[in-house]
């Protein structure tokens, strides 16, 4: 399902156009990134969080020559599914 996909799904739904569900999902987002971007954890009830961790610095092989290089440490997001979404999935 694309982001397109998704604002129509929601729109039929809701009864509302398509423009008011992009822009609520726009400012979901844009307020969700800049959390993340601060370093505090997004959570969705019933759905999962997000979350920044640190990635270790390790050492890594360039593909193309197989010469090792020093990968640094970066931040990354994580997401983990609450146990709600998890049961949902598992049942099909």
């Amino acid at each position: 399902m694309t982001k397109s996909d998704l604002v129509a799904a929601v729109a039929a739904k809701m009864g509302c156009s398509r423009v008011v569900v992009e822009n609520v999902l726009y400012q979901a987002l844009s307020t969700s990134s800049k959390e993340l971007r601060a370093g505090r954890k997004v959570t969705l009830t019933g759905f999962g969080a997000f979350c920044v961790s640190m990635r270790k610095a390790r050492s890594g092989v360039n593909p193309k020559t197989r010469e090792a290089v020093n990968v640094p440490e970066k931040r990354v997001v994580t997401f983990r599914a609450s146990g709600k979404l998890k049961k949902l999935v598992e049942n099909k």
